[in-house]
């Protein structure tokens, strides 16, 4: 039989790929969200995890043998204009989803790149000082889960994208990436301008979610990072668009950007040693 998967932010980006992929293999799969614009799954239940009793009732009613905790207050953007907000539902929601559970059931947390503050190669080991809200709070969340249990899976992730055609589902969920919005408006013939001399690492949502996958019956706990090959913000938009045959020749516009550091290279060898896989 296949163990009782619960996703939380089952109806934000990443979250909506993964639990229809699941669901797609017939795991039996659950999942919580808050403020669904539109509920198409009755195993997708609308609550606001922040309230404990509301909680502790859905896990008791599902008793999930792993949990993906993929909810939070979305967008480093957001994050650092309302920080009240993001600490409440990100930290604050990591300490509910936490409060007596059990600490043998596994749980997965997506980290970030944003708490490599000026970091041009970090790897798993590499001193944190984030000086961003967003990075501040996802290190802290990240903390919160190695202090619960052991049975943990910590995902250091840059940039996830699709191929365009993103919406929001919750008032939760962030806007999606800039990538998605700079190939729907490619789509829509309107001209965008992207860095080409900043280069950063990406991950590809339809990929991550298989990686996801592998995670449910794995015993190889600990905080990895996860990244492509280094491109910059143009070149992974130009190759996105050649893949899907989207034309982009004039309206992808190359331009120059003061991001420090300019460029980025997240060390992920530790994640495919173990895992023998490589992101693209």
């Amino acid at each position: 039989m296949k163990q009782t998967i619960l996703i939380t932010g089952a109806s934000g980006f990443i979250g909506t790929f993964f639990f229809n992929y699941l669901k797609s293999k017939n795991y039996n799969v659950y999942g919580v969200d808050f403020n669904i614009f539109k509920k198409e799954d009755n195993n997708i239940f609308d609550i606001d995890l922040i309230n404990f009793d509301e909680k502790k009732k859905l896990f008791n009613k599902i008793k999930p043998d792993f949990i993906f905790h993929l909810a939070a207050f979305a967008g480093p953007p957001r994050n650092e204009k309302d920080p009240e907000l993001a600490y409440k539902y990100n930290v604050g929601l990591v300490k509910v989803v936490l409060k007596d559970l059990d600490r043998s059931v596994p749980i997965f947390f997506p980290s970030t790149d944003k708490i490599f503050t000026g970091q041009k190669f970090p790897n798993e080991d590499t001193i944190l000082n984030p000086d961003n809200v967003h990075g501040k709070l996802k290190l802290e969340c990240e903390n919160l889960i190695r202090n619960h249990t052991k049975k943990h899976f910590i995902m250091r992730q840059p940039v996830v994208h699709s191929s365009g055609g993103y919406k929001r589902n919750t008032k939760m969920s962030g806007p999606g990436s800039f990538i998605d919005k700079a190939i729907d408006d490619i789509n829509l013939k309107k001209k965008v301008n992207i860095f080409s001399n900043v280069k950063r690492c990406f991950i590809k949502v339809e990929e991550l979610i298989e990686l996801y996958e592998m995670l449910i019956e794995s015993e190889y706990f600990g905080t990895y990072n996860l990244a492509s090959p280094m491109l910059s913000y143009y070149d992974r938009i130009r190759e996105i668009c050649t893949k899907n045959n989207v034309d982009y020749k004039n309206f992808l516009i190359p331009t120059e950007g003061k991001i420090n550091p300019l460029e980025q290279n997240i060390d992920s060898s530790k994640f495919e040693k173990v895992f023998k896989r490589k992101l693209s």
